[in-house]
């Protein structure tokens, strides 16, 4: 009886993902207004926890169409699982987590476990790739939450090595993903270019609170050397991905990591072309001479065959050559 009623008629769904966007946004902007003085997290919890439990059900009942997820049963799993998660920080609150001082890697941790959980669970179930995204991102999350839980560095250059590591194994998944799933390859490839983007945006989020700051002003690259290397060959990798499947997605993640690089490599260094201006100039007039060479003249292309002539490359030595002579002339009387 409750799976009937959690299953939406394919004629209602987009009425009902709608309702559920827009039941999301006025939680969301709930949340924001009830402090805990007017609102206790227990009900926080129980308010979140049942719009992301009823919501993502709906996602999971709603059938498929010709073995894919419509557009509106992935509506109503991503929204599902964007209001589980504030539902898992409120229960991390109510259980006794401190979340308002510093950084809470443990609750983190294991509210982002959770979260890719579910997200990997619709993803398999539903065959749904943007539940495969999520799925990725919130175990990206867990991943550096848990390394700083665990070992207290307080800087982000291990977290940058976790990154490039999670980057390339979405990568490789994709690839062998890539025959059979095209679209979950393609959106693993998105989250394997937003890992590499998220080194350089938290260096330029670094930068700019160093910039505010009276004591402690930025000195030396934006980026080091090989991190700006790493940027560079994940936007240009993505730019050609994404040009040579038309895939937008990835296509603007290599922009982005680009315009990183951009500012990684021109950001405190020597007024002088060396190394990364020059090196790129060159390349790039290189590759663009190289395309625009003079070409050759083409030899003539053979004469077609007649029709029952077998290619000469189609015949083999020992062929019985069939000689068959048609004779016109008139019969004896």
């Amino acid at each position: 009886m409750l799976n009937e009623l959690l299953r939406p008629p394919p004629h209602r769904g987009p009425l009902i993902a709608a309702g559920a966007v827009v039941l999301a946004v006025g939680l969301g902007a709930a949340e924001l207004r009830l402090s805990a003085d007017t609102l206790a997290p227990f009900w926080h919890l129980l308010i979140f926890g049942a719009a992301a439990g009823v919501i993502f059900a709906l996602g999971l009942q709603a059938p498929n169409e010709d073995g894919r997820p419509p557009a509106y049963q992935s509506v109503l799993l991503v929204t599902g699982l964007l209001l589980l998660y504030p539902a898992l920080l409120r229960l991390a609150d109510v259980l006794g987590a401190d979340l308002a001082p510093g950084f809470p890697a443990g609750e983190l941790t294991w509210t982002s476990v959770i979260e890719a959980g579910a997200a990997l669970y619709a993803a398999l179930f539903r065959r749904s790739s943007i539940c495969l995204l999520l799925a990725a991102i919130a175990f990206g999350v867990a991943l550096l939450s848990g390394w700083e839980w665990i070992f207290h560095t307080g800087t982000f250059t291990a977290s940058r090595w976790l990154l490039l590591v999670l980057s390339l194994a979405l990568v490789l998944v994709a690839l062998g993903l890539r025959a059979g799933r095209p679209r979950q390859s393609e959106l693993l490839i998105d989250g394997a270019g937003l890992a590499i983007l998220t080194i350089g945006v938290q260096a330029i989020v670094s930068f700019l609170v160093r910039s505010l700051s009276l004591f402690n002003q930025p000195t030396g690259p934006l980026l080091p050397g090989f991190w700006e290397l790493v940027a560079l060959a994940a936007g240009c990798g993505l730019v050609a991905y994404g040009a040579l499947d038309r895939s937008p997605g990835p296509a603007w993640l290599g922009v982005a990591n680009l315009a990183v690089f951009i500012l990684a490599a021109g950001t405190f260094s020597d007024e002088t072309l060396y190394w990364w201006p020059l090196l790129l100039i060159v390349l790039g007039a290189a590759a663009l001479a190289a395309g625009l060479r003079p070409r050759q003249p083409l030899p003539p292309e053979p004469d077609a065959y007649r029709a029952g002539d077998a290619p000469l490359a189609s015949r083999s030595v020992d062929d019985e050559v069939v000689v068959r002579v048609r004779d016109d002339s008139p019969p004896d009387r």
